[in-house]
């Protein structure tokens, strides 16, 4: 068995998992799970792989009964969410991040904003996109991740947006000391809350250091369906023991 704690864990081949909650309002602590990001780090293929669970997903969540798989978050908070994306995947998450809307907003302007390629054109709200490169910052970040309703794929396709935004965030991230991550993380208090010790930031940092050079991505197959009036991504039993295999 891996070990126990995280900091004896790293120094291991056991694979790692993540989980990055971003939540649907400006402030930590109410709304619904927005983004539901778990990210698997192989330090033996040395390669990150990112799975985006559909905020829609439908699970039995326990004295809650069938629901939304982002209804969690405003059930019991980042552990209640965390524990639902256990049991969806039945895997355990080694750590969390959980972030707001102006945390996500704040980061990316710390950062100087993030390069993206939108795939299509689309406008949401006063912001405008074209296919092709463009540098966005914290508020057109935030449009180009949210968007759905206009993209051909819906939630996948915004899953898709979302997950380039973090990762070229990541790719920024890296390129700051570990001074700077360490201011940056003050300057967003009240806006992230996380169960990292700075040291294990250091630690992960050093230990899985292929993060922003060899990434995948794995998608959650289902379909979309109508059940009691209300719309949810459903997924096959078979598919969530794909998933597991595949991330374990």
């Amino acid at each position: 068995m891996a070990p126990r704690w995280f900091n004896d864990r790293l120094e291991t081949t056991a694979r790692l998992h993540l989980l990055l909650i971003g939540t649907d309002q400006e402030e930590l602590g109410s709304g619904r799970g927005d983004v539901l990001l778990v990210l698997t780090l192989d330090p033996v293929s040395r390669q990150l792989t990112l799975l985006s669970v559909p905020r829609d997903t439908r699970v039995n969540l326990p004295g809650h009964g069938m629901v939304k798989i982002n209804a969690a978050y405003a059930h019991g908070g980042a552990r209640l969410q965390t524990e639902a994306i256990e049991r969806f995947l039945g895997l355990p998450m080694d750590k969390y991040v959980e972030i707001s809307l102006g945390g996500f907003r704040r980061a990316i302007d710390e950062v100087g904003g993030v390069t993206v390629n939108p795939p299509f054109a689309f406008t949401l709200g006063s912001q405008s996109f074209s296919p092709g490169a463009v540098r966005l910052n914290g508020e057109q970040a935030l449009a180009y991740a949210r968007m759905r309703k206009q993209d051909p794929r819906g939630d996948l396709g915004r899953n898709a947006r979302q997950q380039e935004v973090v990762r070229n965030l990541m790719a920024e991230l890296g390129e700051r000391s570990t001074g700077e991550l360490q201011t940056l993380l003050e300057r967003l208090q009240g806006h992230l809350r996380t169960n990292f010790s700075p040291s294990e930031v250091v630690r992960l940092r050093t230990r899985h250091s292929y993060l922003t050079e060899r990434q995948r991505v794995e998608a959650v197959r289902g379909v979309n369906r109508k059940i009691g009036g209300v719309w949810y991504y459903v997924v096959p039993d078979a598919e969530r023991r794909r998933l597991h295999l595949q991330l374990r």
